[in-house]
């Protein structure tokens, strides 16, 4: 397919003087890298095989109110480092 595209003086100089070097057309140079651009666009994003954090399930469950009752007396760290302890 044919199309037609504006390309900034200094880009387009850089490409022509790349394909040169790789002794290719401007053309299949462009599709070369297009096809890489589109190809790393398309792959899968990694999965995490495990949580980036340590999980830890030993905290109590508290409402608001008595984490900000805690945190008023200073008591909040305490709760952490015994429940971190266990």
């Amino acid at each position: 397919m044919r199309t037609t595209i504006d390309l900034p003086d200094s880009l387009f100089h850089q490409a022509k003087l790349v394909a040169v070097q790789r002794r290719l057309s401007l053309k299949k140079l462009i599709t070369e890298l297009l096809e890489t651009a589109l190809r790393s666009e398309a792959a899968p994003a990694q999965r995490m095989t495990r949580p980036p954090i340590a999980l830890r399930t030993s905290v109590p469950a508290i409402t608001n109110a008595q984490l900000g009752q805690l945190m008023d007396e200073g008591s909040a760290d305490t709760l952490v480092r015994n429940a971190n302890k266990k």
